[in-house]
């Protein structure tokens, strides 16, 4: 009778590095998916904006009454406090545009969006002379030194970029009365975390008088592309109109009214000097315009990333809380002696933990590349920020030593080492079970903790 030979399984480890690059080449492809969709609604809703813009041209002058009228005197007078604690008005705005938008610190929903474009309009029109207004729908919270923090996080400038907070009535008045936005608290069951505020992700772009000229939807690039050349075009329009009285003011009137009649050769030298003048001026103009120093570069990295960098903390959260649920789930079946029941769902937690290893370095990797920083800040003050980095340090310093306690663990009752699986499995049980568990609270504490910015 021949001896049969024990069958060859494949190594665990290997199946788990399979498991990994499974994980990793689908979200590769649902990421070029995503990318392959966001492009295509980028050309539809050019297209879309093109086709509307034709639209607007042909309308009729009754259609244009129902559109929304702003009052032409103007919005509304304010009194409400800077980030830096100063009192700004609606006159201290006065004399240059600005492009307003509503959000707020706690925010879960499109607020970032609105902010990164902000921070875009900020940089690539640092040349023009005009101010970025945020305004807080949530006043009660975004107190000066909230906002103040909020700003340094999305890299506002503070001579150009404002944060206002004050009366919650006083805020929402404006907004609904003068920019003829809504705006609510949200109530009821519907206040969750992060969406304690129903607002516009509208911004809107204000002339140096005060007067409301128009909205754009910051989630929509094809309408902030249309705000940049609005913005453009009214600085240009402002400081034409200055120049223009500046030329036209008294004191150059009595130059021109003295000076005396001048003789054709004088004339003609005046004429010539008139033109060479201007022209060798603009010759200068164009020569540093095409010179790579007279408009340098920034080095700064946008300090915005895309939308499903922002989404992976919430899916390594719900990764952490599955890896909880099935260690639980795998003591109690074998302290109830269901052991083939413990040991797949022991390997499924160990996969579990993995997959959000791998998630975990692509976030902080993703956030690295397009932000220039590879974490988040813990904005919590008092009592609550001690308390989270207890967490966090002691989270870290045990999560390095899951994998190499894991891995032996499971090594150990594979090759059905009971005693020694065992023993160590009273170290790893409870290490891991705690990583698990606070990486949740952590994420929590991070990102919904009311308070942090």
């Amino acid at each position: 009778m021949t001896e049969t030979k024990p069958t060859r399984r494949i190594p665990l480890f290997l199946i788990i590095v399979l498991w990994v690059l499974v994980a990793v080449s689908a979200f590769a492809t649902w990421k070029l998916k995503t990318q392959h969709d966001l492009a295509m609604e980028q050309r539809k809703a050019s297209e879309a904006a093109a086709a509307k813009e034709k639209a607007e041209e042909t309308e009729t002058a009754e259609v244009k009454a129902k559109a929304p009228i702003w009052p032409e005197t103007g919005i509304d007078d304010f009194s409400l406090t800077e980030r830096s604690g100063e009192t700004v008005t609606k006159k201290d705005l006065l004399g240059k545009p600005w492009v307003a938008c509503f959000v707020f610190t706690r925010c879960a929903g499109p607020c970032p969006r609105v902010s990164g474009q902000f921070y875009q309009l900020q940089k690539d029109l640092r040349d023009l002379d005009f101010r970025l207004v945020t305004f807080t729908v949530d006043p009660k919270n975004d107190t000066p030194e909230v906002l103040s923090r909020y700003a340094e996080s999305v890299g506002a400038d503070p001579e150009k970029w404002l944060f206002l907070t004050g009366d919650q009535s006083e805020i929402f008045h404006l907004i609904e009365k003068s920019f003829l936005m809504p705006v609510e608290e949200n109530k009821g069951p519907a206040r969750k975390p992060g969406f304690e505020v129903i607002h516009t992700t509208n911004v809107m772009l204000v002339d140096q008088e005060g007067r409301v000229l128009g909205k754009y939807n910051a989630v929509d690039d094809v309408q902030m592309a249309e705000l940049r050349r609005e913005v453009r075009k009214l600085v240009k329009q402002d400081a034409e109109k200055t120049e223009e009285q500046k030329e036209e003011s008294p004191d150059r009137q009595g130059e021109k009214e003295a000076a005396p009649p001048a003789t054709p050769a004088k004339a003609g030298m005046i004429s010539l000097s008139s033109t060479l003048v201007p022209l060798t001026f603009h010759l200068l103009a164009q020569t540093e315009t095409a010179s790579p120093a007279a408009e340098p570069e920034t080095s700064e990295t946008p300090r915005t990333a895309p939308d499903w960098v922002y989404q992976l903390p919430a899916l390594n959260a719900t990764l952490n809380g599955l890896a909880t649920i099935l260690l639980m789930v795998g003591y109690w079946f074998i302290r109830h002696g269901e052991q083939q029941k413990h040991k797949k769902t022991m390997l499924t937690a160990f996969g579990t933990s993995v997959l959000f290893l791998v998630f975990y370095l692509l976030y902080h990797f993703a956030l690295q590349s397009y932000t220039g920083t590879a974490s988040r800040k813990f904005e919590g003050t008092g009592l609550i920020r001690p308390i989270y980095y207890f967490i966090l340090i002691t989270h870290v310093v045990l999560a390095a030593a899951v994998p190499v306690l894991a891995w032996v663990t499971i090594r150990r009752g594979l090759k059905q080492q009971w005693e020694a699986h065992r023993k160590i499995a009273k170290i790893t049980f409870p290490i891991w079970l705690y990583v698990s568990i606070t990486g949740v609270v952590i994420y929590f504490m991070l990102y919904h903790l009311p308070g942090a910015a």
